[in-house]
């Protein structure tokens, strides 16, 4: 009788740990972007096409509106 007990408090248990964790599946945390730091013309400026050439990781857990930090605001 303990056993169906015990085996649903474990899987309740293992998904709690994975839910709970901080890294997501692409190894940023909830409140970090990536962010390009460094881009270059593709055409012309007035055609306004750029790429981007180095990409950081920013953190914006500390700010206070930390949608405008991810969107690089």
């Amino acid at each position: 009788m303990g056993s169906p007990i015990r085996l649903i408090a474990s899987i309740l248990l293992l998904l709690t740990m994975v839910v709970s964790s901080e890294e997501t599946f692409n190894g940023l945390k909830k409140d970090e972007v990536w962010l390009c730091v460094r881009w270059q013309w593709t055409t012309t400026p007035v055609e306004g096409k750029t790429n981007c050439v180095e990409w950081a990781k920013k953190d914006c857990s500390n700010r206070l509106y930390p949608e405008i930090c991810k969107r690089g605001g």
